[in-house]
């Protein structure tokens, strides 16, 4: 008894996209949204403030980083606040990350620098982001386990003639 091979590339074919469905699940991954990002040069002494909107309550990560160009900031500070309260306000010398969980609303981000040595230049990049959230996935290998297990059944029970599936089998 042979297998017409239109059912065999048939079979390797749902196979295979099986395969590639799995693979294109288990790699997803969940994506952050940037809020605020920038880099500025800071001559002398300079201040600036950022603004962004929530919409939902949900963590946020803030990373604030004393660039070594042309040489470091002598002293860099950042403050997050809303309209009517401090959050959190910190100083660096290097590079800092903090999280704050936040309800929605609008915030602010206040960075003061000061660039001192010989061409008083210094540069900052502050970043502030969304966290992903946690994105639960299927197991991959009990889904690719059951999917081999209903192949082999479906080709044994068309081996078997069951579903009227003679047409599939010819006969030497």
């Amino acid at each position: 008894m042979n297998w017409r091979p239109g059912y065999r590339t048939f079979a390797r074919a749902a196979l295979c996209a099986s395969l590639a469905v799995l693979w294109v699940i288990a790699t997803r991954s969940a994506h952050a949204d940037m809020l605020v990002s920038e880099t500025t040069l800071v001559s002398g002494t300079d201040s600036s403030v950022a603004s962004f909107t929530l919409t939902s309550a949900e963590p946020i990560t803030v990373q604030l980083s004393n660039i070594p160009w042309p040489q470091t900031l002598s002293s860099l500070s950042f403050m997050l606040s809303s309209a009517d309260q401090v959050i959190g306000s910190w100083l660096t010398e290097t590079s800092t990350v903090q999280t704050y969980q936040l309800s929605p609303g609008t915030y602010f981000a206040h960075i003061t620098g000061t660039a001192s040595g010989s061409v008083d230049l210094g540069l900052y990049s502050l970043s502030i982001g969304t966290q992903p959230a946690a994105v639960p996935l299927p197991a991959g290998g009990a889904l690719l386990l059951g999917g081999l297990v209903v192949l082999m059944l479906l080709g044994s029970l068309l081996r078997s003639g069951v579903f009227g599936a003679r047409a599939l089998v010819t006969s030497a």
